[in-house]
């Protein structure tokens, strides 16, 4: 066998966190107003605008209480609101993106499609989207064969 820190798993991990530095800074050194998690979440709730706080959770890899946390924040910075509605029996929050949201979303996913495009430039763009393909199906793989949950 290999050693473990040949391995992809590793390898992974360490790109993982790097890109994670990395995409922290861009949010930093740009000063905006909100952090990389709480842009996530304004992301998903463009593609998934009908989503509650526990498949946003499930989606962002992420505790339900941790996500409620950027949640407050965001509804803190006026940029979501949160109101009561029903859901199926139950009553859920339902999670709107406000007008000022709509803009800082827009302004930083400007940034944000430049500052990717530039950093791909390198590379083929059908390979990247294999790259992103392969790392979904590792990703969904992993979470099948363990059962890992983020609560």
């Amino acid at each position: 066998m290999e050693h473990y820190t040949k391995s992809l798993p590793y390898e992974l991990e360490l790109t993982s966190r790097v890109l994670h530095e990395v995409a922290k800074c861009f949010f930093d050194d740009n000063k905006y107003p909100v952090n990389q998690d709480e842009f996530i979440i304004l992301d998903c709730l463009y593609m998934y605008p009908e989503i509650i706080q526990i498949e946003l959770a499930k989606l962002m890899l992420k505790g339900r209480a941790h996500t409620g946390k950027f949640l407050k924040s965001l509804e803190e910075k006026k940029l979501i609101e949160r109101t009561p509605a029903k859901q199926d029996s139950k009553i859920v929050m339902k999670i709107t993106v406000t007008p000022e949201g709509q803009e800082v979303y827009r302004t930083i996913s400007a940034s944000l499609d430049k500052y990717i495009e530039e950093s791909n430039s390198e590379y083929e763009i059908e390979k990247v989207k294999e790259v992103i393909n392969m790392l979904r199906l590792i990703r969904e793989k992993a979470v099948e064969k363990y059962n890992i949950k983020f609560d």
